[in-house]
């Protein structure tokens, strides 16, 4: 997944506030990307007028050829990279399941309703943590299998709704 999108679709699901976009467009600038308006939302102060701020970081993505995905694309763009996460090791099955706990996730293809399924409830999986350690071990071992096959469809997926972001606004 390309960094720039990356910043669009944290963006909108609001892993990037608005107040930081600036130092996202200075990080984006430190490692190659260049547009005026991004080089403009770079040097803007956190304080600055959030309207400005928002419509500098529209204006950027498109210089970039990026669009702002929409929120169902932001929000499944989201669902694969902490399938990634803990595929990668990088993040604990509680982690992930509490991450998308707290969030209202879409999901359209088969290997997405298959992590969010394994997911399952919060109430049923604080339940055999304690009750039953044996059901608890076979929940991480298929929500990681899970994640695994999900993260193998990853970069097909977040390019059909990079370009489908590119495609709104473009």
């Amino acid at each position: 997944m390309d960094q720039v999108f990356a910043v669009a679709w944290r963006y909108v699901v609001g892993l990037v506030l608005t107040e930081d976009l600036p130092m996202e467009a200075a990080q984006l600038l430190a490692v190659g990307f260049d547009s005026p308006a991004l080089r403009d939302l770079a040097g803007r102060a956190r304080r600055d007028d959030a309207v400005e701020i928002r419509g500098l970081f529209r204006q950027a993505m498109g210089e970039l050829g990026t669009g702002v995905p929409d929120w169902e694309s932001a929000e499944r763009c989201y669902l694969h990279h902490l399938a990634g996460q803990l595929a990668a090791g990088t993040g604990t099955p509680r982690e992930v399941a509490a991450n998308i706990w707290r969030r209202l996730t879409e999901a359209q293809t088969g290997p997405e309703l298959e992590f969010l399924q394994a997911v399952g409830d919060e109430y049923y999986v604080e339940f055999i943590s304690n009750e039953r350690p044996d059901a608890y071990q076979a929940w991480e071992t298929a929500l990681r299998s899970a994640a695994e096959q999900l993260s193998q469809t990853t970069s097909a997926e977040i390019g059909g709704l990079r370009e489908r972001s590119r495609s709104a606004t473009g």
